[in-house]
């Protein structure tokens, strides 16, 4: 392997932990209390979150397969 395919076989993995950092995003804090009213809001950053996870996965696979073609 060369250096150069060395350095690219460590970008799935810091797609993958993108992916994970904003999916952490989308959780709420300890600290803030429950609201009494069920507002739309968190149902957009649920389905904004899995439409995230959807692309972002099917992205990752073709990028470590491009890489490991090298």
């Amino acid at each position: 392997m060369t250096l150069a395919s060395n350095v690219l076989s460590v970008v799935p993995g810091l797609q993958a932990t993108a992916l994970v950092a904003h999916n952490l995003k989308a959780v709420p804090k300890a600290d803030i209390k429950p609201q009494k009213n069920i507002s739309i809001k968190p149902v957009k950053t649920i389905v904004r979150t899995g439409v995230g996870n959807l692309v972002g996965i099917s992205l990752i696979r073709p990028t470590a397969s491009a890489i490991n073609s090298l």
